[in-house]
């Protein structure tokens, strides 16, 4: 008899217990606050607040982002610079280290518009986040191209060439950084310069290297 009293009193003792830790441990998890006042060894209320852990507090966006871009570029010899825009997508393989593929569009003008020159740049960039955690993210790139590339002549100069197409491919280096704006959401910015030294036309005699100014608006899934 006494054994069954015993066994009783601790089992109350248990469950008394566990619901207390499970409601300590409810509050603590709060959605609504997240502190907690605690309790001195004396009884008094501590006003030092409990606060979640950094990690979990942390929200970071997704992998991979989808977004809109557009720009100015200035062509070595072109009769003035030109703005151009497109789209782009960018996968972060690790938290330093991103892969874009990007097709923009653009249209140049040579011997005073007489020679068009339009280009669609399909581009494979590698991103080396230099500080890949922050609001601000600076980063350095390099990546290689595909341009298609037409050439139309008009005037004095559609009378001797033809119209015609080329494909060629390049390679670019540059840097920028990345704002995040949100948690998936974010801009950035940055600077290339654009080799493309082969080009078969006879008329112009300029390669077609170029500065470009990026600018990008993201979207992360």
């Amino acid at each position: 008899m006494k054994l069954i009293v015993i066994a009783t009193a601790a089992l109350a003792s248990m469950t008394a217990l566990g619901r207390a830790q499970e409601s300590a441990g409810d509050d603590l998890w709060e959605p609504a606050s997240l502190t907690k006042v605690l309790s001195t060894p004396t009884g008094e209320a501590d006003p030092k607040p409990y606060v979640l852990p950094a990690s979990l507090m942390k929200d970071e966006p997704a992998s991979f982002s989808l977004g809109a871009s557009a720009g100015y570029l200035s062509v070595r010899g072109a009769d003035r610079g030109t703005w151009f825009g497109g789209v782009q997508a960018r996968l972060h393989v690790l938290a330093f280290l991103a892969a874009e593929a990007s097709i923009t569009f653009h249209e140049n003008h040579y011997e005073n518009g007489d020679v068009v020159v339009t280009q669609y740049p399909v581009q494979l960039t590698a991103f080396l986040y230099i500080i890949p955690a922050g609001p601000i993210r600076p980063y350095i790139l390099g990546g290689v191209g595909w341009y298609y590339t037409r050439v139309d002549y008009r005037d004095a100069f559609s009378l001797t060439n033809k119209d015609h197409t080329d494909h060629f491919f390049g390679e670019h280096l540059g840097a920028g950084a990345e704002l995040m704006l949100g948690p998936r959401t974010s801009i950035d910015a940055d600077v290339r310069y654009i080799f493309l030294n082969a080009t078969n036309d006879k008329v112009i005699h300029r390669d077609f290297n170029y500065w470009q100014l990026t600018f990008g608006l993201n979207f992360y899934f």
